[in-house]
C-alpha cells in the first residue's frame, strides 16, 4: 500500500510539472531561428488588394483598431493589431500561447474601423501588434507598446507620449551600400494570468544576413522595463552589426546655429504691392527645438558619465565610445517652453536606457547621425557595435535590459542641460556655452573649489573661458578656434582636481 501511495505521489508531481511547463518558450523560438538560418532568405511580402496598395499616409491612419475588440479584454495586458497597407506589407504571424496549446490569431477586418469601403484578397495578414493596459479612466485602455515595421518597436512609460524607437538589430547602418533591415516575422505571446505584472512573448527575426530567436519580458509603469535575450545565427557576415539599437530624431535644437526655414503657406497675388501681412517669403521656425532626444548619455566603469549632445549634421557622422556599462538616448529638456508644440508634445517624449546583461562582447557604443530636412524621419542610431561579427554558420547570444522613462535617477554630479553654439566674431572662431545643473544633493560646494576644464582636439585652441553661476547651476562659455573642418571638444567641472560633473563631448563642425 505504501508503495502504491509513493507511485501515485510521483504521478501527481509529474503531472503538475507537465502542466507548469509552457507549451512554447525561448528554446523553441531559438530552435526555429536555427532551422531558418539553414534556409534561403524569403521576404514575407503579402499579396495585397489594389485598395490596400493605394493607401497613402492619411488614408492608412484612418483605419483604426477597435479597442473593444482587443484580445484578453479582462486581463492585465491586452492585444491589438496593425492593419496591412501603405508602406506596411510584410506579413507578421501572431500566436497566443494558451495553457495547453498555441492558438493562431488570424487577420480579420472585424478588428478595425473603416471610414470607406476596402476590398480584400482574402489572404491578408497583420503587419504588427500593440499592447494595452487598463486605463485610470473607466472603460478605456492605454496603449503602451507597439511592434511595427521591420524589427522596430516602441514603448512608453505612464503619462508619456510616443517618441524614439528600438530595434531588434541594426545591420550595415551608416556604411557604403544599402542598409539591411531584419524583420520580426512571427510572435508567440503568452496569455497573462489575472495576477500577472509582466507580459511575456517571443519573436522570430529574419533577414538576408541572419536569423534570431528573442524573448521579451515587459512590465508597464512609471518606468516601463523590458528584459530581452536573444540568440542570433549568421547566414552572411555583416559589415556592421549593432546590438540593442535605439533610433531617434533630432531636427534642430539649442545647438543649431541656423534654424530651418518654412515654406510660405500663402502667396499674395499682388506681388508688386508691399504689405506686412504678405506670406510669400520664407519664415524661420518659431519653435525653439524639435527633437525626440537631445543627447546620448554613457555610464563608464569609473563612475564618470559622458554626455554627447545630438546634432543634425551636414554629412553622415559616426562616433564611437569605449568603456561604457550602459547608454541612453535622453530627452532631458522637459519644459514645454523649450518646444512650444502642443500637438507633438516633444516635452513628453520618453528616454530609453540600455543596460547590457551578458555576452555583448568586445565592441563600443556607436552613434550614427544622419542629415535630415524634416522632423518625420529618424536620423539618430545608437547601439552596441560588435567588434568582429561571427562568420557564416556562427551564432551570438546576448541579453540586456531596456528602460523607457520620463525622468532620470538622482544625480550626484552636475548634469549638462543645454548646449548653445553660435559663430564667433573672429575667423575660424565658434562660441559655445555649456549649461550644467546642480546635483540633487543638499551640500553647498564652495565656489573656490570648482573650476572648468575645457579641452580641444588636435589642431584646435580654446580661449576666453568663463565660469558663471546661475540659479540652476553653472555656465561654462568659451571660444574654440580651428582651421580644420571638424574639431573634438570636451568640458568637465572639477572639484579639487576631481571630476564632479558629466563629461561633455562634442564634435564641432567649423
Amino acid at each position: 500500500m505504501k508503495k502504491l501511495s509513493a507511485l501515485l505521489a510521483i504521478f501527481y508531481v509529474s503531472c503538475a510539472a507537465a502542466q507548469d511547463k509552457p507549451v512554447f518558450g525561448y528554446q523553441e523560438v531559438v530552435q526555429k531561428a536555427e532551422s531558418l538560418s539553414h534556409e534561403a532568405y524569403s521576404a514575407q511580402v503579402q499579396d495585397l488588394s489594389q485598395d490596400l496598395q493605394r493607401l497613402n499616409y492619411d488614408l492608412y491612419r484612418r483605419i483604426m483598431f477597435l479597442t473593444n475588440r482587443s484580445v484578453w479584454p479582462s486581463l492585465p495586458y491586452r492585444l491589438g493589431f496593425f492593419h496591412p497597407g501603405y508602406h506596411y506589407k510584410q506579413r507578421v504571424r501572431l500566436h497566443a500561447i494558451e495553457s495547453d496549446r498555441i492558438r493562431d490569431i488570424p487577420f480579420s477586418p472585424d478588428y478595425f474601423h473603416y471610414d470607406q469601403p476596402i476590398r480584400f484578397t482574402g489572404h491578408e495578414g497583420f503587419v504588427g501588434f500593440k499592447a494595452f493596459v487598463p486605463s485610470a479612466e473607466t472603460e478605456l485602455q492605454d496603449e503602451f507598446l507597439t511592434f511595427l515595421g521591420a524589427s522596430y518597436f516602441r514603448a512608453v512609460a505612464r503619462g508619456l507620449h510616443w517618441g524614439l524607437s528600438a530595434r531588434g538589430l541594426a545591420v550595415n547602418t551608416g556604411v557604403d551600400g544599402p542598409e539591411e533591415f531584419p524583420d520580426f516575422r512571427e510572435f508567440w505571446i503568452q496569455r497573462p494570468k489575472p495576477e500577472d505584472k509582466k507580459l511575456w512573448f517571443y519573436a522570430l527575426l529574419d533577414s538576408p544576413s541572419l536569423t534570431g530567436g528573442y524573448e521579451f519580458v515587459v512590465q508597464y509603469g512609471d518606468i516601463t522595463s523590458m528584459d530581452i535575450k536573444a540568440t542570433i545565427f549568421i547566414r552572411k557576415k555583416p559589415n556592421v552589426l549593432i546590438l540593442a539599437p535605439l533610433t531617434s530624431m533630432f531636427y534642430f535644437g539649442r545647438n543649431t546655429v541656423n534654424k530651418p526655414t518654412l515654406k510660405p503657406v500663402y502667396q499674395s497675388a499682388a506681388k508688386n504691392q508691399f504689405s506686412m501681412e504678405r506670406m510669400d517669403f520664407f519664415r524661420r521656425e518659431f519653435r525653439p527645438q524639435v527633437h525626440d532626444s537631445d543627447g546620448l548619455l554613457l555610464d563608464t566603469p569609473s563612475g564618470e558619465k559622458v554626455w554627447a549632445p545630438l546634432k543634425n549634421p551636414r554629412q553622415v557622422t559616426v562616433r564611437r565610445f569605449l568603456d561604457t556599462v550602459s547608454y541612453s538616448l535622453l530627452q532631458r529638456d522637459r519644459d514645454f517652453n523649450g518646444y512650444l508644440d502642443g500637438e507633438a508634445q516633444y516635452d513628453k517624449r520618453p528616454s530609453a536606457t540600455v543596460i547590457p546583461g551578458t555576452n555583448f562582447g568586445p565592441g563600443s557604443v556607436r552613434l550614427l547621425e544622419i542629415p535630415s530636412t524634416d522632423e518625420y524621419s529618424d536620423n539618430i542610431v545608437a547601439g552596441w557595435e560588435v567588434q568582429n561579427p561571427p562568420d557564416p554558420g556562427g551564432k551570438l547570444e546576448f541579453s540586456y535590459q531596456l528602460l523607457w522613462r520620463g525622468d532620470e535617477p538622482n544625480a550626484t554630479q552636475f548634469r549638462v542641460i543645454s548646449t548653445t553654439v553660435r559663430p564667433g566674431p573672429g575667423p575660424n572662431e565658434t562660441r559655445l556655452t555649456v549649461e550644467y545643473a546642480k546635483p540633487n544633493q543638499d551640500e553647498t560646494i564652495p565656489v573656490a573649489e570648482l573650476r572648468p576644464f575645457v579641452l580641444a582636439g588636435p589642431g584646435g585652441q580654446i580661449r576666453d573661458v568663463q565660469f558663471t553661476p546661475t540659479d540652476r547651476g553653472w555656465l561654462v562659455s568659451f571660444s574654440a578656434f580651428s582651421d580644420k573642418p571638424a574639431l573634438d571638444l570636451s568640458c568637465v567641472i572639477l572639484r579639487r582636481d576631481t571630476f564632479c560633473s558629466e563629461k561633455w563631448v562634442y564634435l564641432l563642425n567649423m
